[in-house]
């Protein structure tokens, strides 16, 4: 292990709320050793031993001042198109490149980011902060530090936690780092980083205009995109059905840097729900053609579903059971959720149920 790993003694759990460890596999507020690990892609001697893993929020550089909750100055926050969903949880992100430095857009489908670069994001729930976490670059390649920090009852400090809190305050539990990168994983994507790219950012319906314009104002990609503008997208959605719209992109945030094309994941079942660009039809998006333009293709599906989509019976369709499902043997995503999205869920629903069904 790297010199510059911390072994902490990881206090009781910051006056969190214990409801049992329903998983079997996580820190469950009682005193624990646990080392902070990273996220194990091409190491550099170097990067080793001049990063130092940070034990308080406030020492991440997110916050010029924490007390007031004062953003430092070169944070930047954003917020995806389609958002994953979080047993409810209220979100914020922000981002931050070090001076002088570029993300490579060449490839607008998966971007590289300079080393050092930070992104941060918050859960809140019933107008409490109880976890920020942090994804940090600090090697070449992949190589990313991923650690998540539990927030005391004043909201004053947030503490790391690599051994995770079972349960928080709410519902889903705050993840152990090393579930870090079961969905930040290079083999699940090229890039780490989720939500953060040129089709979720480049929303120029929302106030303050697209936040893809901004990154090419500020002269912060490689290769940027031509064509658009604040309030005019580089990349057009489809026209057509927004029942489709809304299913596909809900699939895209919450299934998509799983289930797709490069994914470890595809060769257990072939279903690609991420979005690339440019899309130039729904009905020709990898979605339709492997969740739809099948016959009978399942993997351990819940009761009564036959097929990934059987089109005009949500209740047959084992994408939809999944999706809808509590139950840790069925439910999709496996990890960030223990309880069912009713929006996510209908839009799926409403999709599957307006589709002419296979004779």
């Amino acid at each position: 292990m790297p010199a510059r790993h911390h072994v902490w003694l990881l206090l009781a759990a910051v006056g969190l709320v214990g409801c049992g460890d329903d998983e079997g596999t996580r820190a469950d507020g009682a005193v624990a050793d646990a080392a902070l690990v990273d996220a194990g892609g091409p190491r550099d001697a170097a990067a080793d031993a001049d990063f130092t893993a940070p034990m308080l929020l406030s020492e991440t550089g997110l916050y010029s001042d924490i007390a007031s909750k004062t953003l430092a100055a070169d944070v930047t926050a954003f917020a995806p198109r389609w958002q994953l969903w979080s047993d409810g949880a209220a979100k914020q992100r922000w981002y931050r490149l070090p001076p002088g430095t570029h993300i490579d857009s060449s490839d607008m489908d998966q971007w590289r980011f300079p080393v050092g670069t930070q992104f941060w994001k918050e859960f809140a729930r019933g107008g409490r902060r109880v976890e920020t976490r942090l994804l940090q670059k600090i090697g070449p390649g992949e190589d990313w530090f991923m650690v998540s920090f539990a927030w005391n009852p004043g909201e004053t400090e947030a503490m790391a936690v690599p051994g995770g809190v079972v349960d928080d305050p709410g519902h889903d539990d705050i993840p152990q780092q090393s579930e870090c990168f079961d969905c930040h994983a290079p083999v699940r994507l090229a890039s780490v980083v989720i939500g953060f790219s040129a089709l979720q950012l480049d929303d120029a319906t929302r106030a303050g205009g697209s936040p893809l314009a901004a990154l090419v104002a500020a002269g912060q990609l490689t290769a940027p995109p031509t064509g658009g503008s604040a309030t005019t997208p580089y990349f057009p959605l489809p026209a057509g059905d927004a029942a489709t719209r809304d299913a596909l992109g809900y699939l895209h945030a919450n299934c998509g840097n799983c289930h797709n094309a490069g994914s470890d994941v595809k060769f257990a079942v072939d279903l690609e729900l991420r979005l690339g660009l440019p899309l130039t039809a729904w009905s020709s998006s990898a979605a339709v053609r492997t969740a739809v333009d099948v016959v009978n293709q399942t993997a351990a599906p819940p009761p009564g579903a036959s097929a990934i989509i059987e089109p005009g019976m949500p209740g047959a369709s084992a994408l939809y059971l999944r999706l809808t499902s509590e139950d840790p043997v069925f439910r999709m995503p496996p990890l960030a959720r223990e309880l069912a999205d009713p929006v996510g869920g209908e839009a799926v629903r409403a999709w599957i149920a307006g589709m002419t069904p296979t004779p």
